[in-house]
This record gives structure tokens, sequence and C-alpha cells, in this order.
């Protein structure tokens, strides 16, 4: 058997963007891309991840990141701690070794020269070898020292199984653990929107787990349900279209600093008595659009002049919902009619060169907006906020 080392690049200006997904979310995503109809994926619950095949057999999967170390190295006790976890598995009846394939991930890729001999073991003659050189790492003198514990337990699961494990062993080592998800992402997908979607994917696996977890069920899903969630949604989301965000969520410092100077979008805030909540989310807003025109105009995906037409629109959009606010709500003070007309400013629609925008971006540019006093939000927000 040919070790699996996936050599694919790792693409790091995507990083940010999976950044709180766990290795056991991303590979959980992967297989329920991956498994045919009728399978089902489980997250933590036989293992980090196990497929539950229609034809009755299993894979067990032990996720291991290899930043830091090698967990594939021969006296790894992450190594022999999955051997032992396996074993146990075997020996209590829960799963059968004769219907259970047995696979080590690890990410980066890393290796061993007894974890690809393992890997390579098919015949009789092959495990028996492995077993052999498994059986003289243990040291009768140092029992309880290092991997030697997990050693031990793997082969108290007796020489039977012990050999069926090694004999349906696998090492499979990525590059890019991500990558394994975007492949099945990639198909008819714009590049710029590949991250988006890849991400929502992963989102969608995990959120369909969690839930499973606080309704007191198995965390058990359907590889064809997930696919099937996961097409409904990019077929609604528009995601294809999406101008993709690559501003990152500012800091509660980065939030506290443009607050404590005060610009003019901020002051036109305070003046409509503005929420904390209001006030932070709207400085975030008009940071990361702030960053995202420079990024998208850098990279030549909108053309610059078309966002003056853009704030031309915006500024139409504010003038016909503030006119129909003051129309409409006469019984309702100053501040409180300014929070209406911000809050409709914030929740508009428009494209961006025929593009959909990241929910973020038109609360953000209407700041931007109000920065230049170009709109306002109190009724008098001209008189308060004079240009100079």
């Amino acid at each position: 058997m040919t070790l699996l080392v996936i050599d694919k690049p790792l693409k790091a200006t995507a990083a940010g963007q999976y950044l709180g997904y766990s290795l056991q979310q991303l590979r959980l995503c992967h297989h329920l891309f991956k498994a045919p109809d009728g399978d089902t994926v489980s997250l933590e619950y036989l293992d980090d991840i196990a497929v539950h095949r229609s034809d009755g057999t299993t894979l067990l999967e032990q996720d291991k990141s290899a930043l830091t170390g090698n967990p594939a190295a021969d006296r790894s006790e992450e190594l022999w701690k999955a051997f032992g976890n396996w074993a146990d598995l075997c020996s209590s009846g829960s799963i059968d070794p004769a219907k259970t394939d047995f696979r080590l991930y690890v990410t980066p890729a890393k290796t061993g020269a007894l974890v690809g001999q393992l890997h390579s073991a098919l015949t009789s003659v092959a495990v028996g070898d492995a077993l052999a050189k498994i059986k003289k790492l243990v040291d009768p003198k140092k029992l309880d020292i290092g991997c030697t514990p997990q050693i031990i337990r793997f082969l108290s699961a007796g020489d039977d199984v012990c050999r069926l494990i090694i004999q349906r062993f696998q090492l499979v080592a990525e590059i890019d653990a991500v990558e394994s998800v975007r492949e099945f992402v990639r198909a008819g997908i714009p590049s710029d929107a590949l991250d988006e979607l890849t991400s929502a994917a992963i989102g969608i696996a995990r959120d369909r787990v969690d839930k499973l977890i606080r309704e007191g069920k198995p965390p058990v899903i359907s590889a064809t349900k997930f696919r099937r969630q996961f097409h409904t949604f990019s077929g609604r989301s528009n995601l294809t279209n999406m101008l993709p965000s690559k501003a990152p969520t500012p800091t509660e410092g980065a939030i506290s600093a443009v607050v404590t100077t005060a610009p003019t979008f901020v002051r036109q805030l305070q003046a409509i008595n503005a929420s904390d909540d209001m006030l932070i989310t709207a400085v975030s807003d008009y940071l990361r659009s702030t960053a995202d025109k420079v990024h998208w105009a850098d990279e030549g995906l909108i053309v610059e002049d078309s966002l003056s037409d853009f704030d031309d629109q915006l500024v139409r959009q504010h003038k016909i919902a503030r006119d129909e606010i003051e129309d409409t709500c006469t019984n309702v003070d100053e501040p409180g009619r300014g929070r209406t007309l911000y809050r409709r400013c914030a929740a508009t629609t428009l494209p961006l060169d025929g593009r959909t925008l990241p929910s973020h971006f038109i609360a953000g540019a209407f700041n931007d907006l109000a920065d230049l006093r170009r709109v306002g939000w109190h009724p008098l927000y001209q008189t308060l906020f004079p240009l100079e």
C-alpha cells in the first residue's frame, strides 16, 4: 500500500477564514462530502471521526495536528494512544476489528519509519514483522515511561486483535487540511467565492453536530442529508456572486480606539443616543468596509469609479427613508427617529458592480458617508454637524 501523503500547498491567505474550526470539524466535513449515499459520519462518538458505512463496516479516524511535533514518530505517545484506543474498542466489543478500517490522519504531513511499515503491512508475514517491532519498543525496566503504557494497552488486546488492527491500518498525511474540504466545493465555483463556501460548509457540519449534542442525541450525521443541505444553502446564498470580505473582525481595542477619538460618524450615532451595542457594531462595520474597499480595488474585483456611484445610491436611499420616517413617525422623539433611520439604512440591500455584498458592508459604507456628513441620522444633523 502506498503511503498517502497528499501534497497540496497551504493557502496561507485563507487561513483566517477557518479560525475557530477544529481539525476534527474539518475532517467531519470532508467525510460528509466524500461518503457514499447511505453512510453516516460521527464526531467524537466512537473516535475523533467515524464513518458508519451502509454495508456494516466502519472507518475509525484519529486526527492529529503536527504543527508542533510529530504524532507519527515511532515513540509518539499520540500514535500509541490511538492504537490503544482502537484496541480497547475491539476488546470491549464496541467494534469488530475484521470489519473496521483504522486511520491516522496527520497534518501538516509527517511520518515515521515504523508507522510507514504499519501502513504497508498487508500480508501475514509483514504484519507479524511489524507486531514484533512494536513489542521491542517495550522496555521492561521502564513500563510507566513515555509511550510504553499506551503500547502495553494496545498489546493487551492480544495478538489476533493487534494483527487485524495493523493489517487494516492506514496513515494519511496532508499539507493542508482545508484542501480536503475545498476540493469538494471547488467545481463550478468562482475562485473568489471558494473560501467563503468552504467555510460555510464546515460551519454547517459543525452546527448540525452541535444541535444533535444539545438535543441529547448521538452526534451522527447522514452524508446525503448534509450534502442536500449544503447544496440548498449554496443555491440560496448567492455566494458565488458575492464580493468576498477578507477584513478580519476588529479587536475590542481597535473599536475602543475609534470610539475614543470620536470621529464624526461616531458623534452622529451618539447624537441619537445609540446603544453601546449599536455603536460597537457600527464601528466594526465601518472598519471592515473600509478595509474591503481597499482590498477589492487592489485585487481588481471592483472598478474604483463604481464606489462613487454606489455612494450616490446610498445617499438617495437615505433621503427616501428619512422623508418617510419624518412623515410617519411624528410621535417619536428626534433621537428615536434617528435610530429608526439608521436601522433602515443599515438594512439596505444593494449590489456593487452587480455583485452581492457581505452583510456588514452597506452599514459600514453608510457610516463612511456619515463621517463625511453626506448623510446623518438626527433630523437636525446638518445643524449639529455642519460642514467645515
